[in-house]
């Protein structure tokens, strides 16, 4: 069913819901990459004194933590979700083409021939 139309279709969307996936985690990451030089400057003074981390990687932890949490949601509970209910979708309008061929893979005519020999 690879070639009927909605499968066309559906292959396009979850293309562009994974380059959507993609850029969203690219940004997030790039976020947390910056937040932990930050973090690592603002340690130096206190390791220098105390030979530990400072106190401003509390908050680093918890928005590490929420990030992850948020990100978590958005690729797999939005994304993931409308990916579910595509391919539900998907699946009914295969049912169709199975059955009696129509709308037939855009390759060929599929079961469905107007003229046999």
């Amino acid at each position: 069913m690879d070639g009927t139309p909605h499968r066309v279709v559906d292959s396009f969307a979850n293309g562009v819901a994974n380059g959507a996936k993609g850029l969203f985690d690219a940004v997030v990451n790039a976020a947390k990459g910056a937040g932990e030089t930050v973090m690592k400057a603002l340690d130096t003074p206190f390791s220098q004194v105390t030979g530990k981390e400072g106190p401003h990687r509390i908050i680093d932890r918890a928005l590490d933590g929420a990030t992850d949490a948020g990100t978590n949601y958005i690729d797999t509970g939005v994304i993931g979700t409308a990916k579910k209910v595509g391919e539900g979708l998907m699946k009914a309008l295969d049912q169709p083409p199975e059955q009696i061929g129509i709308p037939p893979a855009l390759g060929g005519l599929g079961k469905f021939q107007l003229f046999k020999k």
